[in-house]
């Protein structure tokens, strides 16, 4: 079988992690990737039709691993929690693509199913409307982002200050802010 005929989003996204990691972002081009898959430029753009179209792939694959892993009934905080814990994993798992999270939007479309189990779990003890509940998930994903990209923006290159430092900050920024939601929106049941 030829290389062209085992294209697909899974392979094409395995190859585009290994640039974002080993290269980092300024690598990451449609000739690199049809190089690093072993097949001629036109057989990727039938797949995928331009650089643009990668990164959103990139996107909804982290944002999609990281909802895969909500279950509905967790209570607010331990959601939170586990929403920046997963994202920070991922993004730990492929530091390059800290710099493209950090950057682009997921696709609405990815976000549909999880929103009314988010919805739910965030209306119990707390106090806010939807749209609130929702900007403070994506305020979370975006302090998360940012700490990887404090972290990881330099891809390939290693991290500035030792795990241990990014570890104490993540979960510093992260309490802190679970903190905040329950003092701003909680009511008296609300951990």
């Amino acid at each position: 079988m030829s290389p062209a005929a085992r294209l697909d989003a899974d392979s094409i996204l395995g190859a585009v992690f290994g640039i974002l990691d080993r290269e980092g972002i300024a690598a990451l081009s449609m000739r690199t990737l049809a190089a690093r898959l072993d097949v001629k430029a036109a057989s990727l753009y039938y797949h995928v039709p331009n650089k643009a179209a990668l990164l959103q792939m990139v996107v909804d694959r982290v944002a999609t691993q990281v909802l895969a892993t909500i279950t509905p009934g967790r209570a607010w905080r331990e959601l939170l929690d586990g929403i920046a814990h997963d994202l920070r994993g991922i993004l730990r798992a492929h530091p390059g693509a800290a710099a493209v999270v950090a950057v682009q939007n997921a696709s609405p479309h990815v976000f549909e199913e999880a929103v009314p189990v988010v919805l739910l779990s965030m209306r119990s003890g707390l106090r806010l409307t939807d749209d609130v509940a929702l900007h403070l998930v994506q305020s979370l994903y975006v302090l998360v982002t940012g700490l990887a990209l404090a972290e990881f923006g330099n891809a390939p290159e290693p991290p500035a200050a030792p795990a241990a430092y990014y570890d104490a900050w993540f979960d510093v920024a992260v309490s802190t802010f679970l903190d905040g939601v329950r003092a701003r929106y909680g009511t008296a049941d609300s951990d």
